[in-house]
């Protein structure tokens, strides 16, 4: 019924000058805890399966989301667990800084996006705070932004690098020669 109303426009059919994407597939190996916690996850999925469990206690998306946390990161699963120095922050990290310098002079911008593991309030581990942490290891990140939220003021010199007008890029980290590493909103190459 929606279809006989509504006017719809894939991509393809409006053909839209977009820019090309690079992708980079890195492939990680799991630590041994993550290892352990998948073997977890699948015995949680056969008690699912047998329906020893109800619904509302544990269930296939819950398990499916969980394996998604514990692939990005083990302490999304517990945040008591040790960083693991081969984990796919850290080697995206690595993979963030060496780009960077590789193309210094050239001044471009990176944006890191990832849909989970956003920051929160309560001081919980996120993926955004411990990406930032390690590329301030390397002295190399100019915090724009102290909050996720529209109410902080962006200083005049870096509104036209980083708006905060596009909410899709609300949790994205820029860098250019001049700011060096920040979160923004959005930014722009100069």
């Amino acid at each position: 019924m929606f279809k006989e109303v509504a006017d719809i426009q894939t991509a393809d059919m409006l053909q839209l000058p977009v820019p090309k994407a690079h992708f980079n597939n890195v492939a990680v190996p799991p630590s041994d805890f993550q290892r352990d916690m998948v073997a977890d996850l699948a015995r949680r999925a056969e008690r699912v399966r047998a329906k020893e469990v109800e619904p509302h206690e544990d269930n296939m998306l819950t398990i499916t989301n969980d394996g998604r946390k514990l692939a990005l990161d083990q302490r999304l699963a517990n945040q008591m667990l040790p960083d693991d120095e081969g984990s796919k922050v850290s080697v995206c990290t690595d993979n963030v800084y060496r780009y960077w310098a590789e193309h210094q002079e050239q001044r471009l911008t990176q944006l890191v996006f990832c849909d989970l593991s956003i920051p929160k309030q309560d001081g919980s581990f996120n993926v955004y705070d411990e990406l930032r942490r390690k590329l301030m290891e390397w002295k190399k990140v100019f915090l724009l932004r102290k909050s996720p939220t529209f109410t902080t003021p962006i200083p005049k010199s870096r509104k036209r690098n980083c708006s905060p007008k596009y909410a899709a890029a609300k949790f994205g980290y820029c860098s250019d020669r001049r700011l060096r590493w920040g979160r923004a909103r959005t930014c722009k190459r100069s």
